[in-house]
């Protein structure tokens, strides 16, 4: 009878502990953030038309600041998304309506990794779209950009150091993942300026951080 008891002391303590062990979380275990639009997002996008610029979000304003600071996370690259749709149509006019030649999403108050760019290195100078923009390779040589501005700064401008070239990645919305070296730091032509400044943004990054005397 004491053995019968023993066995059944062994069981439960051996469920107990495997019990135990599936509900310890990995240390080192990251858990990723949900790539699916949140009710605030869908509400901030689709509040307007694809005709309406959505609004510039300024260092000025405290609680448009800590949006600008914080670090953006990717998209789920869908040409048939009606936010993501609606979202990159806004940004441009918002950009085209304040004559950049560059904005990101987190300037428009949506923390994702999407970024308009004038490209000043391509034949008729377009503005492209990039999601998902990240730099993977600097060149050695920096340089000392002078006129560095942003809408989201206004009123200011300044000399930012800069890598000379950087190479990068992004998914264009059709759903295909590129890689290329962007090169230009002219005042002309400073599209690899223009990279680092967008991919900055989506970094919590300002311009004013890259400011040099």
């Amino acid at each position: 009878m004491k053995r019968f008891y023993f066995l059944i002391l062994i069981i439960v303590l051996l469920f107990s502990c495997k019990k135990e062990e599936t509900s310890v979380a990995t240390p080192n275990e990251v858990v990723k953030p949900s790539l699916e639009w949140t009710k605030m997002e869908k509400d901030s996008i689709l509040y307007g038309d694809t005709s309406l610029a959505m609004r510039v979000y300024l260092t000025t304003n405290y609680a448009d600041s800590l949006v600008l600071r914080k670090t953006s996370i990717d998209v789920v690259v869908d040409s048939t998304d009606l936010y993501l749709n609606t979202l990159i149509k806004r940004m441009k006019k918002a950009m085209l309506d304040e004559g950049g030649v560059g904005i990101a999403a987190p300037q428009l108050g949506i923390n994702r990794n999407i970024i308009w760019v004038k490209r000043l290195d391509k034949v008729g100078k377009p503005y492209e779209i990039y999601l998902n923009a990240k730099i993977v390779m600097t060149s050695e040589l920096m340089i000392n950009f002078n006129g560095d501005g942003c809408l989201s700064v206004p009123n200011v401008t300044g000399k930012t150091l800069r890598y000379r070239a950087v190479g990068v990645e992004y998914d264009l919305l059709d759903g295909s993942h590129h890689k290329e070296v962007v090169d230009g730091y002219t005042s002309t032509q400073f599209t690899a300026v223009i990279f680092q400044h967008e991919i900055d943004h989506l970094n919590g990054i300002l311009f004013i951080d890259r400011i040099v005397n």
